[in-house]
């Protein structure tokens, strides 16, 4: 008898467990952050979640799926690079229609179709925070500040915008990780050139911040 007690109690923490778990999914953040500094927050918190390996995955079952499908609502929007080791919504914690994720080789946005992207979400989808993501080993900055590169074709293109951004590291493989720093900021410099951006950054409207993630550790951090 005492046998069976122990064996239900067991059962009972366990079902325990995992409705609670199933609620902190579900609950986590029940209302999107309605300030600039609310977005960045939130993302802080998220990435703090999942390098302390807490991360409660939330809003990506199929209610979330039904409920975004009519239309999208993200609170921020990241420029990040297509690398396969940058996966954004996982390092920030979030789920479905949380972030409008734009993704070029370098976190490049030196060029009219991708800062269409960052107006859209800017003007259209009225995200409070836009967050430049430069990261460690970035193949981009690394492959441009090379000496000894032989590309061709869109390849070329794409490396000599980089390479212009970060001219004063090329030939210096030891300044690596200073020259993804520097690209990121000058992506940032690039994207508050633009009047309007700059008006609703003025106003309190949005936020536009550079970061750094290290790939080793999958920290997020700011860069000012």
């Amino acid at each position: 008898m005492t046998y069976m007690i122990k064996i239900l109690f067991t059962k009972l923490i366990g079902l325990t467990l995992i409705v609670t778990t199933f609620t902190m999914c579900n609950n986590h953040q029940s209302s999107a952050p309605s300030t600039p500094e609310e977005a960045l927050s939130e993302l802080i918190a998220g990435n703090e979640r999942y390098v302390n390996e807490k991360s409660v995955h939330p809003r990506r079952d199929m209610d979330r799926v039904v409920e975004t499908a009519p239309h999208q609502a993200p609170f921020a929007a990241v420029v990040g690079c297509s690398d396969s080791r940058v996966p954004v919504e996982l390092l920030f914690d979030q789920g479905i229609g949380d972030i409008f994720v734009i993704r070029t080789a370098g976190n490049n946005v030196n060029s009219e179709m991708v800062m269409g992207s960052v107006d859209y979400a800017i003007e259209h989808l009225g995200v409070k925070i836009l967050l430049v993501l430069g990261h460690g080993s970035c193949g981009g900055v690394t492959a441009a500040v090379s000496e000894g590169g032989h590309e061709h074709g869109n390849i070329a293109h794409l490396l000599g915008t980089i390479r212009n951004d970060v001219s004063e590291y090329v030939g210096k493989a030891d300044s690596l990780e200073q020259a993804i720093r520097h690209h990121t900021l000058v992506q940032v410099e690039r994207i508050m050139s633009y009047p309007h951006v700059a008006e609703k950054v003025k106003k309190g409207d949005l936020l536009v911040k550079p970061a750094y993630y290290d790939v080793n550790t999958g920290k997020v951090s700011l860069l000012e």
